[in-house]
């Protein structure tokens, strides 16, 4: 489920950017994520982890090397982050800002840790 929200994620972003192709990359960055991260929660839940919310979840794959390095992991917290900016009003600079952070740095990382995850074996 996970590799294919963050197909479709990629799929919009390859449309280029205008303000309709933006508003839908935005919200296909909040559903991926929202996947990503709950079924990382899951698999770290079923390997005896406690993570409660999206930021524990984050924190733990962290020390658990799923995601690497801090410089990753501050792109992980601005993922979670970005997305309750965009929920309260919208703002067409805002708006462009998110998109360029979804098309440079997002995806790729959402793409790759749903592949990860797709190969985790939950014995």
């Amino acid at each position: 489920m996970a590799l294919s929200t963050a197909e479709r994620l990629r799929e919009a972003l390859a449309l280029g950017d205008d303000p309709i192709i933006r508003d839908a990359v935005i919200q296909r960055f909040e559903f991926t994520f929202e996947t990503v991260w709950k079924a990382l929660k899951l698999f770290l839940e079923h390997q005896g982890y406690s993570a409660p919310s999206p930021r524990a979840v984050l924190k733990t794959a962290f020390v658990e090397g799923a995601i690497e390095g801090s410089e990753d992991a501050d792109v992980w917290l601005r993922m979670l982050e970005d997305p309750n900016l965009t929920t309260h009003a919208y703002d067409e600079v805002l708006a462009a800002r998110i998109f360029a952070h979804v098309r440079d740095e997002y995806s790729e990382r959402l793409t790759a840790m749903a592949q990860r995850m797709a190969g985790w074996t939950w014995d």
